[in-house]
């Protein structure tokens, strides 16, 4: 009697660490189901550009002197001509997994990978705001190791702040993320925070109709600029 109750014991144990285990297994899986809803990616490997990012990526070139397309799964920029050019694509709207409704950005996060060549304090990134209405804040990255903090309200450009950081790897792709903080904005590179700035000055929206701020692609100066891997998502 005592063998069968030793082993009703070892079987008992066993069931409820099954039990546990496929509990837990469960609820990481509806965990990472309920993620992969709240996140849009983009990696520029479809077979028709004008449907990346819903459309909303411009392969026309509307921005002069700014040329842009798709090349080995990246969205390449070029700017050969003027050192004092600006390049924007706004992401106005996104649509999540599962959901028919289109959103807009404002309140969503973007990262990217950006690579390139350029000239001078050029750089490619990100932006906060609406470049179509010129009210933005950019945050961008050149190939040595600098990061450039720009502010563009209408016809006004304005350097907040341009440095160094040991977080940017010169010469190859850098992560580019920016996350709210509070009262602040922070912006990251390959997951360290290089700068924050107060949010009432990091998102302008003197010029911005409600509702029109959101998120997009920027450059900034003579170079050729890579981007990749895009991901946008719900603030957790």
């Amino acid at each position: 009697m005592a063998l069968f109750s030793e082993i009703a014991k070892v079987v008992a144990a066993s069931a409820i660490l099954l039990t546990t285990a496929s509990s837990v297994a469960t609820s990481q899986e509806q965990a990472d189901v309920a993620a992969s809803q709240n996140v849009i990616t983009e990696s520029f490997e479809g077979n028709d550009p004008s449907l990346m990012l819903g459309g909303q990526i411009d392969l026309r070139g509307t921005i002069t002197p700014w040329v842009t397309y798709i090349a080995d799964g990246e969205l390449v920029i070029e700017n050969t001509q003027d050192p004092n050019s600006l390049y924007y694509n706004d992401i106005s709207t996104v649509k999540f997994p599962d959901s028919h409704i289109l959103e807009p950005t404002a309140g969503l996060v973007i990262s990217v990978t950006v690579d390139g060549t350029n000239m001078g304090s050029a750089g490619a990134g990100i932006l906060i705001g609406s470049g179509k209405a010129g009210s933005y804040l950019m945050f961008s990255v050149d190939g040595q190791g600098r990061y450039h903090l720009l502010r563009k309200d209408g016809r006004k450009l304005r350097r907040e702040h341009s440095a160094a950081h040991a977080a940017i790897v010169e010469g190859a792709p850098n992560r580019l993320a920016f996350e709210y903080r509070g009262a602040n904005v922070a912006f990251l590179v390959n997951e360290t925070e290089v700068v924050q700035i107060p949010l009432a000055n990091g998102a302008p929206n003197s010029r911005l109709k409600q509702g029109a701020a959101g998120i997009g692609l920027a450059a900034f100066g003579i170079g050729t600029f890579n981007f990749d891997d895009i991901e946008i998502a719900k603030v957790r």
